[in-house]
């Protein structure tokens, strides 16, 4: 056999061997790109100015509303439907106010528990908002039916 009459068909197995696996490269690079990526939580009032700066949250669903302020330290949050609202520092009791907050500010995701610096955290659920001092008995839950405060 002569070594010209065999090369024509090495070389186009190698071209067809070449082409799939490049054909293969795309499909798989193709398929990559359409996967849907992994989400990244997001953890609303933090970030690298969070302890200096207001910060505006809600629950879920909307209904109520609230403000963190770093100076003076507050926690305030308003149930819409009555404008019922609680205001609480880190040193006492959770007290009812009158407030009316315009700006909806982030939306927590359902069960979100949010840590403000001096032991104050809040918690929401769909449409309720918790907070409290967490190592003190001051602390307030808005709810459509059955908020209150001590």
């Amino acid at each position: 056999m002569e070594p010209t009459a065999a090369a024509p068909p090495r070389i186009a197995v190698a071209v067809v061997v070449a082409l799939l696996s490049c054909v293969g490269l795309a499909l798989s690079a193709g398929a990559a790109a359409s996967a849907p990526r992994a989400h990244v939580a997001h953890y609303a009032c933090s970030g690298p100015t969070a302890a200096t700066t207001p910060c505006h949250f809600s629950t879920p669903s909307g209904n109520i509303r609230c403000l963190w302020t770093p100076s003076p330290e507050t926690v305030q949050c308003e149930l819409l439907s009555s404008h019922l609202a609680y205001r609480m520092r880190p040193t006492g009791h959770a007290w009812r106010v009158h407030i009316a907050l315009a700006r909806r500010g982030e939306t927590l995701p359902t069960s979100q528990q949010l840590v403000f610096p001096r032991s104050m955290s809040c918690q929401d659920t769909r449409v309720t908002m918790t907070c409290n001092q967490d190592f003190l008995l001051g602390a307030f839950k808005l709810a459509p039916h059955g908020s209150h405060f001590s």
